[in-house]
């Protein structure tokens, strides 16, 4: 009988998916009420969970490997959002208006954007600005920094 599992390379189909559609994300999961980041070390294979033997080895998120390489029934450490250089920032509405920043999109990664009004202009990848910056829905600017 076949699993009913996702295979790990469904997993990495899917996963390339979403980081094409939203960029690059935080992993992350929920357990008991709690948020908890998905580090490495709560990503394992194993071939018994919970006391019971699996007909094969399988992938397990939410297991957390200790500092003797054993795994243990607690799912990890929490997750707490922190950018990776401390500079982007996630709030739309605080980006200057009408000047030049960096801005992360949600379908193309990084660009250069500006702020006029409640409207959201980005380059696309144009050198200088020209003459028609191209629109973006405020949804699709992720975050944005100074240049």
């Amino acid at each position: 009988m076949p699993s009913n599992a996702m295979k790990i390379s469904h997993l990495i189909q899917q996963l390339e998916g979403l980081r094409g559609f939203h960029g690059d994300l935080d992993v992350i999961f929920a357990h008991e009420g709690a948020i908890i980041a998905v580090d490495g070390r709560n990503v394992n294979v194993a071939g018994e969970v919970l006391g019971q033997t699996l007909a094969q080895p399988a992938l397990v998120i939410g297991l957390w490997r200790d500092e003797q390489g054993r795994l243990r029934n607690s799912p990890g450490a929490a997750y707490v959002a922190t950018a990776d250089d401390g500079l982007w920032n996630y709030r739309r509405e605080t980006m200057p208006e009408s000047e030049d920043v960096r801005v992360w999109k949600r379908y193309g990664g990084e660009d250069i954007g500006k702020r006029v009004g409640e409207k959201y202009y980005v380059r696309e990848g144009m050198d200088e600005w020209g003459k028609r910056p191209v629109e973006i829905i405020p949804a699709g600017i992720l975050g944005w920094r100074p240049l």
